[in-house]
């Protein structure tokens, strides 16, 4: 009876040690979250939010206006870019991301 009960603890161990080894823990990334309706957003003053494991970038936009208003959306992204574009004679968008927790607060801004 003893060597049925160690050979069951050993088949337990052995599948605990299974399990540890072939468990992919799940990382996600903590950004600040916010759109442009947040009067917030621009300082990047905002709630943290999780990130999906599949969005392993924080990411910031900015709509440069000309008449010098700005207005910032705050999230998660798919993809890692930094880039500009003119959107009209009216307005510039400016969006770039970055991959540690909360790096797309104010500190981080590029613009």
């Amino acid at each position: 009876m003893t060597t049925t009960h160690q050979l069951m603890a050993a088949a337990f161990c052995l599948c605990g040690l299974w399990f540890l080894f072939h468990f992919d823990p799940v990382n996600s990334i903590i950004c600040k979250k916010c759109n442009n309706t947040d009067a917030n957003c621009n300082s990047g003053e905002v709630a943290d939010a999780e990130c999906e494991p599949s969005m392993p970038y924080c990411i910031t936009s900015k709509i440069f206006r000309s008449d010098g208003r700005i207005t910032a959306t705050r999230s998660c992204s798919k993809a890692s870019f930094v880039t500009c574009i003119k959107a009209s004679q009216l307005a510039q968008v400016c969006a770039w991301t970055c991959k540690t927790d909360r790096c797309n607060n104010k500190d981080n801004d590029l613009a």
